[in-house]
Parts: C-alpha cells; sequence; structure tokens
C-alpha cells in the first residue's frame, strides 16, 4: 500500500506544489551561488593596493574627525546658549524681586 493512495486529491495537489516550489527555490539558490562566484572572480582580476586602502581609509578618519569637532562645537554652543539663558532669567529674577 503507496503512502499516495491515502491521499486525498487536494493533500495530492498541495504536495506537488510544495515539490514545485522546493524545485523552484533549488534552482534560485544555485543561480545566486553560479552569480556570486562570477562576481567574486570578476572583483578578484582588479587589485587594489595597500596604499590606495590607507588613503581611503585616512579621508573616512578625516572625515569622522570633522564631524566629531562639529558636534563637540555645537554641543558646547548649546550648553553656552542654555547658561546665558539661565544667566538672564536670573538676572530678570533678581531685578523684579528687588524692585518690589
Amino acid at each position: 500500500m503507496d503512502m499516495d493512495d491515502n491521499l486525498t486529491p487536494l493533500q495530492r495537489s498541495v504536495l506537488e506544489k510544495y515539490n514545485q516550489l522546493s524545485q523552484s527555490l533549488h534552482s534560485l539558490d544555485k543561480s545566486l551561488r553560479l552569480l556570486n562566484k562570477s562576481n567574486d572572480e570578476s572583483k578578484s582580476t582588479k587589485r587594489v593596493s595597500p596604499e590606495e586602502i590607507l588613503q581611503e581609509m585616512r579621508e573616512v578618519e578625516v572625515k569622522i574627525a570633522l564631524i566629531g569637532t562639529l558636534l563637540k562645537g555645537s554641543v558646547y554652543s548649546l550648553i553656552l546658549q542654555k547658561k546665558n539663558e539661565l544667566n538672564l532669567l536670573s538676572a530678570d529674577s533678581n531685578m523684579s524681586s528687588t524692585s518690589q
């Protein structure tokens, strides 16, 4: 007695669809692997020198340092601005309490 004999037509249809899906996914996987392999091979033909990599890293380092400096300047500016606002508020409250 075969297992297929115990299945309803709907169950058989669902299993066939799953089988087709499985085959399609395996085919897709194989195609993606071939595509990646060909991309890796084409990239390996173009060699990048260590000097070029270091130069790119230096450029990134300079940009990061600039961003850090700008961020510190912005934070410092905000702190000074808040300090000035607090000083003005305290000066205003002192003036209003002395004038009463």
